[in-house]
């Protein structure tokens, strides 16, 4: 069955929606290395305008996190401004990244499971080029890879 292009992206917003619900977050977002796919909400106040400014310049960076911790590799903590969120962060084959701005991002992590693998199923369909990794792998070949990350508030990160 093919899908529309609107109709994908309809159920990318809506199940953005459900994850920054579940995470009780103010703000989430789809994103590539080129910047916002979706959000939620849709009408971003001034504070979720910083959170998708750091998006467009570090969207890229953003979706190197998980590599970077998982190689133990040193990062400059782009969160470090945001002392009332938490972080949750998904990446989908080093291409495209979720990030929800929310009050518990470990409760996220834990109860999102139905709701991710629904996203990415999503995501994948709205964008085959995302099917690959970052070295262009994947498109026939396994599972796309996701990487999660939950990063407290700066108080918790620090200690």
């Amino acid at each position: 069955m093919l899908e529309t292009e609107g109709r994908l992206r309809r159920d990318v917003t809506e199940l953005l929606d459900s994850l920054r619900e579940l995470g009780a977050g103010r703000w989430a977002a789809v994103f590539d290395a080129k910047g916002v796919v979706a959000e939620s909400p849709g009408e971003a106040s001034e504070g979720e305008w910083v959170l998708r400014r750091l998006i467009q310049d570090s969207g890229a960076t953003l979706l190197r996190v998980p590599a970077a911790l998982h190689g133990g590799q040193e990062m400059d903590d782009l969160f470090d401004p945001w002392a009332a969120d938490e972080f949750w962060l998904a990446v989908l084959n080093g291409r495209v990244g979720v990030l929800v701005a929310c009050a518990d991002a470990a409760r996220l992590e834990a109860e999102s499971a139905q709701l991710v693998r629904a996203l990415v199923d999503r995501l994948l369909r709205l964008n085959p080029a995302w099917r690959l990794d970052e070295r262009g792998r994947g498109l026939f070949f396994g599972s796309p890879r996701l990487d999660t990350v939950v990063i407290p508030r700066p108080a918790e990160r620090d200690a």
